[in-house]
């Protein structure tokens, strides 16, 4: 898998997507786009990136940038693998 398959994967699980999940791209925007994305779904998706990694994402490693898109999000997972 890409990393953003796994991206798109983490999210279409965290926000129970369904249909929608197939019309993410690299650049579908995350903050502001999706009424579930909140502070509990970042919460859950560094979870969800540490246990399918098998990584660990220390706090200071967290910022606003990796939530503004898909593709922020895959680039980050790609510097976790």
């Amino acid at each position: 898998m890409t990393a953003l398959e796994i991206a798109c994967d983490l999210l279409n699980h965290c926000l129970q997507l369904g249909d929608r999940a197939a019309t993410l791209t690299a650049d579908t925007p995350l903050m502001g786009n999706f009424p579930e994305f909140n502070s509990m779904t970042v919460v859950a998706l560094i979870t969800s990136i540490e246990e399918q990694l098998g990584c660990e994402v220390a706090d200071d490693e967290i910022s606003g940038e990796i939530f503004e898109t898909v593709g922020t999000l895959a680039t980050f997972i790609e510097s976790k693998r």
